[in-house]
């Protein structure tokens, strides 16, 4: 297939399914991932597309939800580490917010020392990678979103409203240079605030590629929260 064939090829799959991993892309034009990186480069210039989370997204949709299995794959060793610090902050008997965030749900894998904890959260994945038979796991319930593997809406606002919570573990996908954390989802945003109400610690945790940027939908300032768990300096510092 020559360049340019290969190339609309890639924009049609973009245009239909708006996200893609380039090796979904290798694999839909029968060539190496290295020749759709430059393919993907090139588009991008012409801005036709933008590469986010070790993948790609139509421009139309920059602004939009990116699917879980792209976001959860981007930076997994970062996030990783930053859940394992976030895990230290959790103490025995504690009532703990957790948001639908990738970075957020590998806390669970870090938490075998807590005892007598209690986990309120709208992730579903929390619920399946949780061996802790010590954690006591609540859903919000709400609206499901397939693609975030995550509850929102009013009903899983209604259920946080009634909670009193000693520790929000959060993320988002910006954080500004001047301190504001905002994100792209206006449900997941809105579920946020009301946790950030009903909690005593708040906690966000967010990798250094989320850093220097803003998006539609402001949540917080830096102000607002208790720690910041970073891969690198924040700007204020």
């Amino acid at each position: 297939m020559v360049v340019y064939e290969r190339q609309r090829e890639i924009m049609n799959y973009l245009k239909k399914n708006q996200f893609s991993t380039v090796k979904e892309l290798a694999k839909l034009v029968f060539t190496s991932e290295s020749s759709v990186r430059r393919d993907i480069k090139l588009l991008e210039q012409k801005g036709y597309v933008s590469q986010i989370y070790g993948g790609v997204v139509w421009a139309e949709y920059v602004n939009s939800t990116v699917p879980v299995n792209l976001r959860d794959n981007y930076n997994s060793v970062i996030k990783e580490e930053i859940a394992k610090r976030a895990a230290e902050y959790i103490f025995d008997g504690a009532t703990v917010f957790m948001d639908g965030s990738s970075t957020v749900r590998r806390i669970i894998k870090y938490m075998s020392h807590c005892k007598g904890v209690k986990i309120i959260t709208n992730n579903q994945r929390v619920f399946e990678e949780n061996n802790n038979p010590e954690i006591q796991l609540y859903c919000t319930g709400g609206l499901f979103v397939n693609q975030s593997n995550i509850f929102v809406g009013s009903t899983a606002e209604s259920y946080v409203n009634n909670i009193n919570a000693d520790i929000l573990f959060f993320s988002s996908q910006a954080l500004s240079d001047d301190g504001w954390i905002s994100d792209v989802s206006e449900e997941e945003t809105s579920l946020r605030r009301v946790m950030l109400s009903r909690a005593k610690k708040k906690i966000f945790l967010c990798d250094s590629t989320k850093l220097g940027l803003r998006k539609t939908f402001t949540l917080c300032s830096k102000d607002d929260v208790d720690a910041v768990i970073c891969d690198k300096a924040l700007p204020w510092e």
